[in-house]
């Protein structure tokens, strides 16, 4: 197993309100995320699948939508906010998001009342003994709740690797996890107390923890050439339309490579790819929505994605060098991953279709820069948060033993 870099310690290190015994048959972990975007349900569910993986049949995990735990008026607005937000990263309109965005931030502490008295309903429903937080926004409600009906156990994982939003902290969190040091300074800037805070990476599929199966084995099960440089183009689970554009350049570029197109749950565009795949002068392997991914990243050579934190933790943790496509509007929670990648040395930035190419050639024709990349990424690649995160929940929510004489 490899191990995790951790610059403040063990996370259970940190002294908290000890958590009552469950009177239920296990104890119930309740994830809150939001269905934007895929990021924070792979986390959930990375963490989810981790605490099976270490403690089977101990622990109930649901994992709730915050849309949907805040009243009829509240699930109206987060269907909107969710519908436009998966629609402009689809489409690549990303220059929506901060109207998205303020739009729902401006109505918040208004909606407040109207939501908690939902939330805490919710709540009693479900009776859990922790609850993890995995989407900014929805500590208010969360904390006014607890407030009004008593303490419950509580998790914050921060899913933004650099620049986060304020409304990702809140000060009564009993503790919160980030993945780097820079996502460590925001919490710092926004007021969280240093002792609550932890590095320990991105929630991944903790099939990421192990190295991957060797390459040529992969390359035969997935039928991919193992003498070509394989370059992955990812654009989260939503697919994103530049996958075709790129995967025509790089068609068009004379250079020895082949392309792995993740197409996510764009039904269209994976058609597109199929179709492109038959005529294309090199090979395009295209696939739909898959949970392959640390199969397919290990077979792969590079990456070619958006500035998510959970793809560029994902492609560190198998040593991809990374081509950062910073052509379109940066939301604002993911302009900090483009300075991470560049300052860091683990990747090319390119701020235009037109880089793409030569950038792609540099890693094919000079070994060299290839492996000062490796080196950097295996310096800062953190490769079992969900592992680490896990321990952490059951150090909490196992009762201390008493020794007897």
């Amino acid at each position: 197993m490899q191990t995790n870099h951790s610059s403040t310690g063990a996370l259970s290190s940190t002294r908290h309100k000890q958590a009552p015994v469950s009177a239920k048959a296990k104890p119930r972990v309740a994830f809150v995320i939001c269905e934007a975007g895929g990021g924070h349900i792979s986390a959930a569910r990375a963490i989810s699948q981790a605490l099976h993986e270490k403690y089977p049949e101990q622990y109930e995990t649901p994992i709730l939508a915050i849309e949907n735990m805040i009243g009829p008026f509240g699930r109206f607005l987060g269907t909107v906010y969710v519908g436009s937000y998966n629609l402009a990263l689809q489409y690549n309109q990303y220059w929506m998001e901060p109207l998205i965005f303020n739009s729902l931030s401006a109505s918040r502490n208004s909606l407040l009342p109207f939501g908690v008295p939902h939330f805490r309903k919710v709540l009693a429903e479900l009776q859990p003994d922790m609850v993890v937080m995995l989407i900014h926004g929805a500590h208010e409600v969360f904390h006014a709740s607890i407030k009004a009906d008593g303490y419950i156990p509580n998790l914050t994982v921060v899913t933004d690797a650099v620049t986060i939003r304020d409304s990702w902290v809140h000060p009564e969190c009993d503790h919160i996890i980030v993945s780097t040091p820079e996502a460590r300074e925001a919490c710092l800037a926004e007021g969280i107390a240093p002792e609550k805070i932890e590095i320990v990476g991105h929630p991944m599929d903790p099939r990421f923890a192990i190295p991957a199966p060797p390459r040529e084995e992969l390359c035969q099960q997935y039928g991919i050439d193992p003498d070509k440089f394989t370059v992955m183009i990812m654009m989260g689970g939503a697919g994103g339309k530049k996958i075709l554009r790129f995967s025509k350049l790089l068609a068009e570029s004379g250079l020895p490579v082949q392309v792995v197109a993740m197409c996510g749950k764009d039904a269209w565009l994976l058609n597109q790819m199929q179709i492109f795949a038959q005529t294309s002068p090199i090979p395009i392997h295209a696939f739909g929505f898959t949970t392959d991914i640390p199969n397919l990243m290990g077979l792969c050579q590079a990456i070619v994605t958006k500035p998510g934190p959970g793809t560029i933790m994902e492609a560190m943790a198998r040593d991809l060098p990374i081509i950062l496509d910073d052509s379109n509007y940066t939301m604002y929670q993911e302009k900090g991953n483009v300075n991470y990648i560049a300052e860091h040395g683990i990747g090319t930035v390119i701020s235009s279709a037109s880089e793409l190419v030569p950038a792609i050639q540099k890693l094919v024709s000079e070994p060299a820069l290839y492996s000062q990349m490796q080196a950097q990424i295996q310096r800062h690649k953190r490769v079992d948060a969900g592992l680490q995160i896990a321990d952490h929940i059951h150090a909490r929510l196992t009762p201390p033993t008493t020794d007897t004489p």
